[in-house]
């Protein structure tokens, strides 16, 4: 495709003291900035035509071991090939379609779209705690996006997962649905939702007590903040949904982690 323009930047932030800006509600609430001691590198992907949009970043951090890093970096490129193939695809469908006495467009109105980005609710020499924000349109009504978290321990050189967070798992998981599962009909409601039967289907599958379905959380000295992707526990206009479980109340439902310190 002509003036196609694919920049590949690296931007290295070595400082002693760096300054990571949680944007929006961010997983700190939209407090106060982050900062952050570690050294960090951030690629960045840009990609402009007349068929593509494409702008990600995200991290790679110099304290982390390289399957860490090509775990976000593979996580990226592989939503990208993804993207650009169900463009293509949806592109092709709709030439296929069209009538034949209407004249052939050689591009979209406006470029797919493809946006990723981070934020982290903790970077330190104990835990690396972020999330990968994807938003990307590949033709229809509207666009989409997902969410991937990512945890790992800066000591035992390993990522954790949920099953590593809390001491007894499978009884932290049942707690926790029940929690969940209260939360997000609350912030539900307060949306003016209607909590009829399918609605509560869904939300009960997307919050039930199994692995899969915390595996998108973060935490830091004070919270545990778990992610629920678009459609996992409500209708696509709901989008994602978050839920954040103070310090206190995972203590006071006997649920104890060596992570909260």
């Amino acid at each position: 495709m002509k003036n196609r323009k694919l920049l590949i930047l690296c931007i290295s932030t070595v400082c002693l003291l760096s300054m990571v800006l949680l944007l929006g509600s961010g997983a700190n609430g939209g407090k106060q900035p982050f900062i952050s001691s570690l050294p960090v590198n951030i690629d960045s992907i840009q990609e402009s035509d007349s068929f593509f949009s494409i702008r990600a970043e995200y991290p790679q951090f110099q304290t982390a071991d390289p399957d860490f890093n090509q775990e976000i970096a593979i996580l990226i490129s592989g939503k990208i090939d993804s993207f650009k193939k169900e463009s293509l695809d949806n592109w092709k469908a709709r030439l296929d379609t069209m009538p034949a006495d209407k004249p052939v467009p050689k591009g979209p109105e406006q470029p797919f779209e493809f946006i990723a980005s981070w934020q982290a609710a903790q970077l330190n020499n104990e835990c690396l705690c972020l999330l990968i924000k994807i938003y990307y349109f590949t033709g229809g009504a509207h666009g989409n996006e997902e969410i991937q978290a990512f945890n790992y321990d800066n000591v035992k050189k390993k990522k954790i997962g949920i099953e590593d967070f809390f001491v007894s798992p499978q009884e932290a998981l049942n707690k926790i649905s029940r929690i969940s599962a209260q939360d997000i009909t609350s912030q539900l409601q307060s949306r003016q939702w209607k909590i009829d039967d399918n609605l509560k289907e869904m939300l009960n599958q997307g919050t039930a007590p199994v692995f899969d379905n915390f595996r998108n959380f973060n935490f830091d000295s004070h919270n545990l903040i778990l992610y629920f992707q678009k459609y996992q526990v409500a209708p696509g206009a709901v989008g994602s949904l978050t839920v954040t479980i103070s310090r206190q109340a995972l203590e006071q439902n006997s649920l104890q982690s060596d992570y909260l310190k």
